[in-house]
């Protein structure tokens, strides 16, 4: 298993798509320095998980996934594996494993952006430790939150162009819903919004947020907010639930396609 997720991260680490998506990290921390000048280290890192995370992490592991999932049919090197012999089962799993490693690492280069961006502006590095074990940890719930789409990508079986398509379709809607009051102020329990990766993600977060010189607007919503506040056990619990199904769902559809 070990060889297998060492022979898929090297094909996807000679990839220009993979040393380009890796280079977006920079993007969102970089524009907001430029355009606030007094943000804070809780700030900046609020944007790597958030921004960072929910627009360009979810959309781009999804489309790495396409690219693993659908290389071996493009280039007709399946049916070699399967001689090896490797089963499909344990094909997915690596290419999952691969993806998970790339979102922690993705979340982690925005941490030492931040970081970095903060040493040279003057800024205090406040709860670092604490800022890092959110940042990693949130790289693995996204990793999770990525896998209902995955699933529709590889069940679709169809072109890049449709993965991309169904990926931004996918964080559009559930960022959208992510700032929507009716699926942030529900209480946890068997109902649709306990069930909605960002949504469920933000709620999680957003009770880290420093609520320091935020002016009266985003504290008062911070007020209202803060009695649907979610624990790390509930989030993680019902995220790595749900990423288990659409594994197993995954597994059996990618067994199923044709050699």
């Amino acid at each position: 298993m070990l060889r297998l997720i060492q022979c898929e991260f090297l094909k996807l680490k000679r990839k220009r798509l993979f040393q380009a998506a890796f280079l977006t990290t920079f993007i969102m921390p970089v524009l907001y320095s430029l355009l606030l000048s007094d943000s804070s280290f809780d700030d900046l890192m609020s944007v790597i998980r958030e921004e960072n995370g929910f627009l360009l992490l979810i959309p781009l592991t999804v489309v790495l996934a396409a690219n693993l999932f659908f290389e071996e049919h493009d280039y007709d090197t399946l049916k070699n594996l399967m001689c090896v012999p490797v089963t499909k089962g344990r094909l997915t799993m690596a290419k999952l494993f691969v993806l998970l490693i790339f979102d922690i690492a993705y979340e982690a280069a925005g941490y030492m952006i931040a970081a970095a961006m903060s040493v040279i502006s003057g800024i205090r590095l406040e709860e670092a430790g604490q800022q890092l074990i959110l940042t990693l940890a949130t790289g693995v719930l996204l990793w999770a939150a990525s896998m209902p789409c995955i699933f529709i990508v590889v069940w679709c079986n169809k072109s890049y162009i449709i993965s991309v398509i169904i990926a931004f379709a996918y964080v559009t809607l559930n960022y959208i819903l992510r700032i929507n009051d009716s699926f942030l102020m529900v209480p946890a329990g068997l109902n649709l919004p306990t069930f909605l990766p960002v949504p469920m993600i933000f709620r999680w977060l957003y009770q880290f947020h420093s609520i320091e010189n935020v002016g009266e607007v985003l504290a008062e919503f911070y007020e209202r907010f803060q009695p649907y506040f979610i624990s790390g056990p509930l989030v993680f619990t019902v995220l790595l639930s749900e990423a288990a199904v659409c594994i197993a769902l995954i597994i059996q559809v990618y067994k199923k396609q044709d050699v």
